[in-house]
């Protein structure tokens, strides 16, 4: 799809709800798989990634219905099923926690993904999986791989300089294989351990931990329960920096209390000069005057990177973003693909190992291609809201991956978009 995005003739001010957060409904879903009876999961998200999730629930063996907005999940009680092969879409956590769910059982499972997902690292899984007794297949390192268990019980050493959701694939299993996560090194994006941890013991598990180095499950396994999905930080980023660049939004879904990692959004916008109101249940930003250039530290929180350039791209001065070198990583490698989307519309951008640095006030516009990675292509639509030009975006279909409802949310704020081919 080939979508044109207008830069707005007069400020956004209006309200939408944040969709339900992907994170939470990932780890909800498979740890309502791994469950003794039945989960419901309330307000979970339904997109491309969150649907992998769901059909590897169902290949591993659980029941999963659909009704009234909410996840029926009958679980397996700790013994999945070994389906042939498990396709994972782009999404590179359902290929991580489904991988460490296929070590459970005893034949050997084919788990792959579309070509975005065929540059996502598993060789620290694959290794820490393989020393509990897992055989393990894979391209040197990287998807598709094939998976054979069952794993014994022991300490897991894991490296997660990586992703986090390594750490979150083995503490995910723990308490069934009986293992001892042990991190080697410094986790990055630390948060996404805690919603993790957050999720299993909503399902009972129940874990002891040395700090971010060692995790011990004090349980044997997972019960049925009823669980509701948050509001998503990382999705409204995109629609609370609207609000940064273009005038008044309110977000609401967002808990004050949250443990997720891209709450940082609210601070980071600050920074930059943003008006932020923080309620119990919203977020509400309003454009500062000026908005200023800023240094950020997103080594915890980088999916805010997109959506924090997207503001960059129109603030006064320069923004340098630190803490990103596993960004490289994602369904793109957004330090390649933030400042080469950048710098089509205009926006002197440069990357380098760790960090982005943008100078900002003015972005021209023009056409944009988004690396097949729904977070740029949302930066993209963001950033064209007060363009000198219409920018063009294509490939803006990979949102459906996270944020079905970004152009209908988008749109409904004022902004407007046409679709040049589908």
């Amino acid at each position: 799809m080939i979508l044109r995005v207008y830069p707005l003739t007069e400020p956004v001010d209006g309200e939408v709800t944040a969709p339900p957060s992907k994170s939470h409904t990932h780890r909800a879903v498979l740890a309502a798989l791994l469950a003794c009876g039945r989960s419901i999961i309330v307000n979970p998200l339904y997109s491309g990634d969150t649907e992998a999730s769901i059909m590897a629930a169902e290949a591993f063996g659980a029941l999963v219905k659909l009704w009234d907005g909410l996840l029926e999940v009958s679980g397996v009680c700790g013994e999945p099923q070994a389906p042939a092969k498990i396709g994972c879409g782009g999404s590179g956590t359902t290929l991580r926690l489904a991988s460490a769910v296929a070590s459970l059982a005893n034949e050997a499972v084919l788990i792959y993904g579309d070509v975005t997902l065929t540059r996502r690292p598993m060789r620290p899984l694959l290794e820490a999986l393989s020393l509990l007794g897992a055989k393990t297949v894979s391209r040197n390192g990287y998807p598709p791989v094939i998976i054979k268990g069952p794993i014994g019980s022991g300490e897991a050493f894991i490296d997660a300089g990586v992703s986090s959701q390594f750490v979150s694939a083995l503490l995910l299993i723990a308490p069934l294989a009986k293992i001892s996560v042990v991190t080697l090194g410094n986790p990055v994006s630390k948060p996404y351990i805690d919603v993790t941890l957050d999720v299993l013991e909503a399902f009972g598990a129940r874990f002891a931990r040395e700090g971010y180095s060692v995790f011990y499950p004090e349980s044997s396994g997972y019960r049925g329960t009823k669980y509701e999905v948050p509001g998503d930080y990382s999705s409204a980023s995109f629609i609370l920096a609207l609000g940064a660049i273009a005038g008044r939004v309110r977000v609401h879904g967002l808990r004050r209390g949250d443990t997720q990692p891209d709450k940082a959004v609210t601070r980071a916008l600050r920074d930059m000069g943003a008006k932020v109101r923080v309620g119990e249940d919203y977020v509400e930003v309003e454009r500062g005057d000026p908005l200023e250039g800023a240094e950020l530290d997103l080594r915890d929180s980088p999916d805010l990177a997109p959506a924090l350039a997207a503001v960059a791209a129109h603030a006064r001065g320069t923004t340098v973003m630190r803490g990103l070198r596993h960004l490289a990583f994602k369904e793109s490698n957004r330090l390649v693909s933030i400042t080469e989307a950048l710098r089509s519309v205009g926006v002197w951008a440069r990357a380098s190992a760790d960090s982005i640095i943008i100078k900002g006030g003015y972005v021209a516009g023009g056409r944009a291609w988004p690396h097949r990675d729904h977070r740029i292509a949302m930066m993209l639509a963001v950033t064209a809201s007060a363009a000198g030009a219409p920018i063009e975006i294509v490939g803006f279909e990979r949102v459906r991956d996270s944020y079905p409802s970004f152009l209908e949310h988008l749109t409904s704020l004022g902004v407007r978009a046409e679709v040049l081919r589908a």
